[in-house]
């Protein structure tokens, strides 16, 4: 611009010259006194944190190059730059260890999301059986103080159970200090069949619920029944409705970021949960617990009887209408857990894992 201001002015007309001099000098001091910046070339890319190069053709393989080396920096806990993991939880970005990260239990922690009757009193009974310092934040005032001490940094614990995943690791756990984190999954609707049962005679509970003795199932899930798609929205932090976006990103965060279990296949979820976690099942008292609870009839903690809902039938189909997401993200879950079988069998091949506990 100030090339071209000066060119059009007639050097042999002295006035002119000495106004557009005055001009360009002007705009030269407020430009380092505003700090104005220079404009970029059309053919650069302004990112969150760097200048980036790029053409339409490569975008695409260059965003994918990107994703990984992301990918792998979190992995190793760095911290990086601001930049966005693609169609995950932002909670699970920087705080939780991707499955491509192979297990180092004797510098992890691992986060055992407990999610309602799915087994959760089981799998604490089982860790402590096994020697594993196991903690229990069953609310957020609990992880509030937990965090307050350094829980986490502290190295004294094992594994953390909650029912308040994004909350426990958004307070408990960072960028260097990351979750991994384990999950058991059950059919939504026998989840809930079993809590209403459960909740029936369960006076040591604070959500007791006396009066729905006097219910059939049907009455209770038209008008009662307030647990609906309750998965998909602690995980999406949400205490209203959920969404198919939310369903999207819930896929893909457990997908890359978690170990699944499922209730119908307990001894190889918790195969697969000791082997990341580092318990060695071949040590004579890890034997006997897991003889304890998977031989013969099994021990099952916190478990009660009570008559199976038929599937097609009036209240199943009500609970399967209102759950429908948390229904789609179980499933998902099935499979997953079928593909999960050789990343995990892949870190024994890869060398043993360093134990931790008894």
């Amino acid at each position: 611009f100030f090339s071209h201001f000066v060119a059009m002015v007639n050097i042999r007309r002295p006035k002119l010259k000495a106004i557009a001099a005055s001009v360009v000098g002007s705009c030269v001091i407020a430009c380092y006194l505003f700090d104005v910046p220079r404009p970029l070339p059309p053919s650069s890319f302004v990112g969150r944190s760097s200048r980036t190069q790029f053409s339409r053709r490569g975008l695409l393989s260059s965003a994918r190059l990107k994703h990984n080396n992301d990918r792998d920096r979190r992995g190793r806990g760095d911290d990086g730059d601001d930049d966005r993991e693609d169609g995950v939880f932002s909670w699970a970005e920087r705080r939780v260890r991707p499955l491509s990260a192979r297990p180092d239990p004797l510098n992890e922690t691992a986060l055992f999301w407990h999610i309602p009757k799915s087994g959760g009193t089981t799998a604490k009974s089982i860790y402590r059986c096994l020697g594993e310092a196991v903690d229990v934040e069953a609310r957020p005032g609990q992880i509030s103080h937990s965090e307050s001490i350094g829980l986490v940094p502290l190295g004294h614990v094992d594994v953390i159970f909650s029912p308040y995943p994004v909350y426990a690791i958004e307070h408990l756990f960072d960028p260097s200090h990351m979750a991994r984190v384990l999950a058991l999954f059950r059919h939504p609707i026998e989840r809930l069949i079993s809590l209403f049962y459960y909740l029936q005679t369960a006076n040591w509970e604070a959500s007791y619920r006396p009066e729905w003795k006097d219910m059939n199932v049907l009455e209770w899930a038209e008008s009662h029944n307030a647990d609906i798609n309750t998965m998909l929205k602690r995980l999406a932090g949400k205490g209203h409705d959920a969404t198919e976006e939310d369903l999207l990103r819930a896929t893909n965060t457990i997908r890359r970021h978690f170990v699944v279990g499922l209730v119908t296949e307990m001894e190889e979820s918790f195969r697969r949960f000791n082997a990341v976690i580092g318990v060695d099942e071949t040590k004579p008292k890890h034997e006997a617990c897991m003889q304890k609870y998977f031989g013969g009839e099994g021990t099952k903690e916190n478990s009660n009887a009570h008559p199976k809902l038929e599937e097609g039938s009036p209240a199943w189909e009500l609970l399967a209408e209102k759950n429908a997401l948390d229904i789609r993200l179980y499933e998902f879950v099935v499979e997953l857990f079928e593909e999960q079988r050789e990343v995990i069998d892949s870190y024994a091949s890869d060398g043993a894992v360093e134990t931790s506990g008894g």
